[in-house]
């Protein structure tokens, strides 16, 4: 099969309009990354989601880049995706002129844009189903949950030579999945409420068939392919997308993918944040034939609870040991170990981030100590368009962080 025939029929797929599609495990080279950021956007004057998407896509569809921007499933979303990147110096780059041109597009159209993983005061039966053949099948096919998942990710990509290896590192990167939900949780408030979790944007996720984790049993791409043959043939997936888990192979790319993250307040967060995930990858390739603990899917869920409601103040319970841990310190320990492993030039810098936002608590700290200041749900999305619209160079931790 050709490359464009692979390509009709896995977006065929995709789209509900043709048969189950699996495309073969492409090989992609170790620790290559991309990145992909759900934003939000918003009207400039009353900072609620705001239908522009399309009009914003057509302006950046004018421009010559290597990066992409398309549609998400409501049209007050847009999604970026980075080109394959080698470092965090090419991601922080690359993701400082997507702000750029992204907020200019947006400013052209009387929008402004927002990271951050849920809106704090939209309604969900107010959004607008993007019109899109594969949109409008998820519409028909989940109902109201369509519009519901109005929230907004991150996910990262590391390249894997061979699908084999893609299993295995997914299973290694989903035990560690829930200290990236701490990290980078910042969605406190849901439809107008201070919803009592760092991240809202979590609990929506879990809503759908098909999320969680793959499946332990899985242990190679051979029996990946199936699984998946299983599922299409009882009419429950067409393509990799159907798969709503926290960490999943993605075929096409040769690479394995984390789903877990709210979408950064500032895009700097979310190049420290893809090379702490590439970092656990290449520390994982370079044990071969080792496996993480399999202690049951409870564990998993009960520290995916933990980080999102408790962010970097939660507790994390090591399924190698059974210890409990916090999580800040997990990650600190995360951090000293890999620095001197590191083939990435500017993993200081990446660590340096990471470790800035631990000592201000966390994004959704910073959000939460607005209200208690009493600051309202409008303002709360008019400051994270502000923190957006600052240059990375002039970023300094949160503002006001520790007052």
């Amino acid at each position: 099969m050709t490359d464009r025939a692979m390509a009709d029929a896995q977006a065929a797929a995709v789209a509900g309009q043709g048969p189950a599609y699996l495309p073969p495990f492409a090989h992609s080279r170790l620790g290559t990354m991309g990145i992909e950021l759900e934003l939000m956007v918003l009207d400039r004057l009353t900072f609620d989601l705001l239908p522009a998407a399309p009009d914003i896509l057509r302006l950046l569809d004018l421009q010559d880049k290597r990066w992409i921007a398309t549609p998400e499933i409501t049209t007050s979303m847009l999604e970026v995706a980075s080109s394959v990147l080698e470092n965090y110096q090419q991601a922080e780059t690359e993701l400082e002129e997507i702000r750029r041109s992204v907020e200019r597009a947006a400013f052209a159209v009387g929008a402004v844009i927002a990271g951050g993983g849920a809106h704090p005061f939209q309604r969900w039966s107010d959004q607008r189903i993007y019109p899109k053949d594969r949109y409008r099948a998820s519409a028909r096919k989940f109902g109201y949950l369509a519009k519901l998942f109005t929230v907004f990710g991150m996910h990262v990509h590391v390249g894997v030579p061979s699908g084999d290896e893609a299993v295995r590192l997914c299973a290694w990167l989903t035990q560690r999945a829930p200290l990236f939900i701490a990290l980078s949780a910042n969605s406190p408030c849901w439809q107008g409420e201070n919803s009592g979790f760092c991240s809202a944007r979590s609990n929506v996720v879990g809503a759908f068939p098909m999320s969680g984790t793959m499946p332990a049993h899985i242990r190679s791409w051979g029996q990946f392919e199936q699984h998946f043959a299983r599922l299409a043939g009882l009419g429950i997936v067409g393509s990799i997308k159907d798969f709503y888990w926290d960490v999943r192979p993605k075929p096409e790319f040769g690479t394995i993918e984390l789903r877990v993250l709210d979408t950064p307040l500032h895009p700097a967060y979310a190049a420290a944040l893809a090379c702490y995930a590439r970092a656990l990858c290449i520390e994982a390739y370079r044990q071969p034939g080792r496996w993480p603990a399999d202690d049951g899917p409870e564990l998993y869920t009960w520290n995916r609870f933990s980080a999102a409601r408790d962010g970097i103040d939660g507790v994390w319970i090591d399924p190698e040991s059974g210890r409990s841990c916090s999580i800040a310190d997990v990650i600190n320990a995360d951090m000293s170990r890999l620095a001197p492993k590191s083939d990435d030039p500017g993993f200081g810098r990446a660590r340096a981030q990471i470790e800035q936002l631990l000592r201000d608590g966390g994004q959704a700290r910073w959000l939460t100590r607005q209200l208690a200041a009493g600051y309202g749900m409008n303002d709360l999305a008019r400051h994270a368009s502000e923190l957006f619209s600052q240059k990375a160079t002039a970023l300094h931790g949160f503002p006001g962080a520790g007052r």
